[in-house]
């Protein structure tokens, strides 16, 4: 339904506009009843009928049976956390067996706000306690960045100092990460579907949602990729065969730039820095265009397969975040482009 009205003055300053008729008696609407009005990101108003509302209370259930193991109905718990489900029942026909309720506990510890709540021999009932309007995205994305930031710069002062990393507190990072990661998600998904949280959490369009879900998963990547380079790194404390000095610094080097080339495209997905994202993509394309050639430096100076094998898990992941880097960076431009500023301007002829 389009329908075209005219404004109507009424007292001194205030405009007004009636509602179509159809939509009124449609919506069984009469005098005194309350409608809310809300600016869409092009600027046009959305009209609901009466006041927020509190979200109702959204049930997802589980039949157990029908999944055919416990790594389904881990995906499946993590899928209904994403969602935005407040309660998740599991259900079965038969008695759940210590195995499959350990791996709901441990579905559970990785989804932050997550606590099971009931526990019978045929049923398990988990529920949310997190208030969705205290987590804004982008103070989500500023806490994965500094998780991200503490494990790469570990890796990269293990390499500078020829010290051996702990690998368990990466790890626990790594776990963070996840945890951090799926919650974005899961704001994500209830902005969209609950539009009264969109302003709130920062999401003002489907398509900012969609750029913000590709950063928090780049993030994701990081942590894990940074993971699997200190395992790599770690090895190399148990070979017989140091890296010497002259291949640690050339890691050193790499790995300053990669935290620095980090650190530099976060601040532009933030700020919206045209010329500090132009900067950082030419940046990325000059080290893409020399990683073989440096992988093929740093390799020459190196003796032993275990080594080199080592070093080459290294050197991947300093270059797996350089391309993350790349993608978390044409995310912000896109954005930029999207956003009239004094740079671009936006109109429709």
């Amino acid at each position: 339904m389009i329908e075209v009205r005219k404004l109507q003055k009424v007292g001194a300053a205030t405009l007004t506009v009636s509602l179509p008729k159809k939509w009124v008696l449609k919506k069984g609407l009469k005098p005194g009843d309350m409608v809310t009005l809300v600016e869409n990101e092009d600027g046009s108003l959305r009209v609901d009928v009466g006041e927020v509302k509190k979200a109702e209370t959204l049930v997802y259930t589980i039949n157990y049976d029908l999944c055919n193991s416990n790594r389904t109905l881990t995906r499946l718990i993590i899928g209904a956390y994403l969602q935005g489900a407040d309660i998740i029942k599991i259900i079965s026909s038969n008695a759940l067996t210590t195995d499959v309720i350990n791996g709901i506990q441990a579905a559970v510890d990785r989804l932050p706000g997550l606590e099971i709540i009931e526990q019978t021999y045929r049923t398990v009932t988990i529920q949310s306690f997190i208030d969705p309007s205290k987590f804004p995205i982008e103070v989500l994305l500023k806490r994965l960045q500094i998780l991200v930031a503490s494990m790469l710069n570990q890796v990269v002062s293990s390499i500078s100092e020829g010290t051996s990393l702990n690998i368990s507190e990466i790890a626990r990072q790594e776990s963070k990460v996840d945890e951090l990661y799926f919650l974005t998600i899961r704001q994500i998904f209830l902005a969209l579907r609950r539009w009264y949280l969109s302003m709130a959490l920062g999401i003002d369009s489907p398509i900012y949602a969609a750029g913000v879900r590709l950063v928090a998963k780049t993030l994701e990547d990081m942590g894990d990729t940074i993971e699997s380079m200190a395992k790599g790194l770690s090895s190399i404390h148990k070979f017989p065969l140091k890296i010497s000095p002259e291949v640690a610094k050339k890691l050193e080097e790499l790995g300053t730039t990669v935290q620095s080339l980090f650190s530099k495209t976060m601040k532009a997905l933030f700020n919206l820095d045209a010329d500090l994202l132009n900067d950082i993509l030419n940046n990325i394309s000059y080290m893409l265009e020399q990683q073989d050639k440096l992988t093929d430096d740093v390799l020459l100076m190196v003796n032993g397969e275990k080594l080199t094998s080592s070093i080459k898990t290294i050197i991947w992941g300093f270059m797996c975040i350089v391309r993350n880097c790349e993608v978390i960076a044409e995310v912000a431009f896109n954005r930029l482009t999207r956003i009239p500023s004094n740079i671009i301007s936006i109109e429709k002829a």
